[in-house]
């Protein structure tokens, strides 16, 4: 073999061993974590369910997204749950955009809800749009989708209550649209 080969192979197969180094074998971490966090506080989200009202007649109508610290199968089946956090919040347009949202009237989020019967009864409520005076009721709000799917939905929101205090979260993931 050509001794000028050998060295040019020797010298690529140097500079392959040199780039390649122990950390490259390292994960990236997640960006993304499917929770909200209010006073400090974590809740974790595991599944979406949309509800989309709008029918053929292309006017905008609304778009309704529930999040819950369960899976999609337990929020609908016939089981009694409890220790359920729950965020939902609707909004009017034909289809879900990727864009920042900020007509958002109904909302409510709420901890350690329960399931009993297929009636839910919410827990500790954070976040409640019945009330404008209420400590609880959202000053304003903001929902900004970044990526909606057949199959998946990417989205943060920022809730700012009359008490100041702020609710914020993301979600990115699978979503159940019932027909």
């Amino acid at each position: 073999m050509n001794p000028n080969l050998l060295r040019i192979l020797a010298l690529m197969l140097s500079i392959a061993l040199v780039s390649c180094s122990s950390d490259d074998t390292s994960s990236v971490p997640d960006e993304t974590n499917n929770e909200f966090i209010f006073n400090g506080t974590t809740y974790n989200l595991v599944s979406a369910i949309i509800v989309d009202e709008n029918t053929a007649n292309n006017d905008p109508s609304e778009i309704s997204i529930s999040l819950f610290n369960k899976t999609s199968a337990e929020i609908t089946g016939n089981n009694d749950l409890s220790d359920i956090s729950y965020v939902y919040f609707d909004f009017e347009d034909t289809t879900i955009q990727n864009t920042t949202y900020s007509q958002i009237e109904d909302y409510d989020i709420s901890i350690d809800g329960t399931i009993t019967n297929s009636e839910f009864t919410p827990g500790t409520v954070l976040l409640d749009n019945n009330d404008p005076q209420s400590d609880v009721y959202a000053q304003s709000a903001l929902v900004t989708v970044t990526n909606f799917t057949e199959f998946n939905i990417a989205f943060t929101f920022t809730f700012t209550r009359n008490d100041g205090q702020v609710i914020s979260g993301s979600y990115d993931g699978n979503y159940f649209m019932p027909n």
